[in-house]
């Protein structure tokens, strides 16, 4: 199962909750935590249904058009299970006061989206290892529970759901990104090293070799177990393999920008701005800009404090005969709450303020409290691309 770690190069965003991804059903809410489930899940269920109703029926032949209903029934408890999966990594986050979104249901890529950081070592041990550890215990109650049981429909799903169970905890153990292991490699040599970026890296790298061993294991089992092997077993390494390796790649790059974040400044990234009152023409406010080699207006009020960005898109807009009718106040945007950046912010602060106030443009003061300029989104898209 995977979680969402490490910063990408931010995106503008509105500043309002985005909307559902298409193909996407919403299930509900758990603790504040929205619940999702990628509709894929349905044709994918009715086909892992249809077959594991051919194991029913052998065994069970007089259960007829019932053993439909038995097979589906095991896919939604294999289903649960992996939700309680999920559940585990979000709780132990929530404990941590690490704030969580979303958990996405899916059978090959269920995800818990935690926003917030990982403030220790043990933070991202007990986040990372809790989710395998209650596979492993959902996979030991159902053996047990089977045991327990007669021989019958019943007894064989819960062996099954053991077995499945197992399976999904074992794997997210192995120690490469981006299994859950991986995180859990990551916080022994954070916890080893006192540096998490170096953590990232080996557990990359790790993630790396695991694929490698992965696309190798059709040939390892011929030649260990003289097993030999079909181009089923060839296409699902290859799949497990690329999904390995595209992950802990991820994490590498994500790892270099992290290790890079302190280079982004906003003072070198920031456009410089001209003040104006929002009755200025746009024709005059150009001027204005153009003396001062700013790229930016700001609008502010009859006391002199900034209250709105001029929007460079709406400017465009407009024929340039409008210019000098059109005021300022006319393409400005309100300055909303968590968007002003202090001159002197770097990278990590950078990064926290357009993840939890997203924007696409931010006032930027000195440390007097003046208007120095406004930090373009884009800007700082840019310069994580040029890293």
């Amino acid at each position: 199962m995977s979680e969402s770690r490490e910063p990408s190069p931010p995106q503008p965003q509105p500043s309002q909750p985005s909307a559902t991804p298409p193909g996407t059903w919403v299930l509900g809410r758990v603790q504040g935590i929205r619940l999702t489930m990628r509709v894929t899940w349905l044709p994918i269920a009715v086909l892992l249904a249809v077959g594991f109703s051919s194991i029913i029926g052998q065994q069970f032949p007089y259960l007829g058009s019932w053993r439909y209903v038995a097979a589906f029934a095991f896919v939604v408890a294999f289903t649960v299970s992996i939700l309680i999966h999920e559940l585990a990594h979000a709780l132990v986050a929530l404990r941590f006061k690490i704030p969580v979104t979303e958990i996405n249901l899916g059978f090959f890529a269920a995800g818990t989206h935690i926003e917030g950081e990982r403030k220790s070592p043990f933070e991202e041990f007990a986040i990372s290892v809790v989710g395998p550890v209650a596979s492993l215990l959902v996979g030991g109650l159902s053996l047990l529970g089977a045991r327990s049981m007669d021989e019958g429909v019943a007894e064989v799903a819960l062996y099954e759901l053991a077995i499945a169970n197992l399976i999904v905890g074992v794997t997210n153990l192995l120690p490469g990104l981006p299994l859950d292991g991986g995180w859990v490699l990551r916080a022994i040599v954070w916890k080893a090293t006192g540096n998490m970026h170096t953590g990232t890296v080996v557990a990359a790298w790790a993630g790396r070799g695991l694929a490698i061993v992965v696309l190798a294991l059709p040939v390892l089992a011929e030649v260990l177990f003289d097993r030999t092997p079909g181009i089923f077993d060839f296409v699902i390494a290859g799949a497990v393999a690329f999904f390995l390796w595209m992950g802990s790649s991820q994490s590498l790059l994500q790892a270099r920008l992290r290790r890079r974040l302190p280079t982004l400044q906003v003072r070198s990234l920031a456009r410089r701005a001209v003040a104006v009152h929002s009755g200025t023409p746009i024709s005059e406010a150009i001027r204005l800009a153009g003396v001062a080699q700013a790229g930016a207006v700001v609008v502010i009020d009859g006391e002199g404090k900034p209250h709105a960005l001029v929007n460079e898109q709406a400017v465009a807009s407009i024929a340039p005969g409008r210019l000098p009718w059109t005021t300022v106040s006319e393409v400005a945007t309100r300055i909303g709450a968590g968007h002003i950046l202090g001159i002197n912010d770097t990278g990590e602060e950078i990064l926290a303020s357009l993840r939890t106030n997203p924007a696409s443009e931010y006032l930027v003061l000195d440390q007097n409290g003046d208007v120095y300029g406004v930090l373009a989104t884009a800007d700082v898209e840019r310069a994580f691309r040029n890293q």
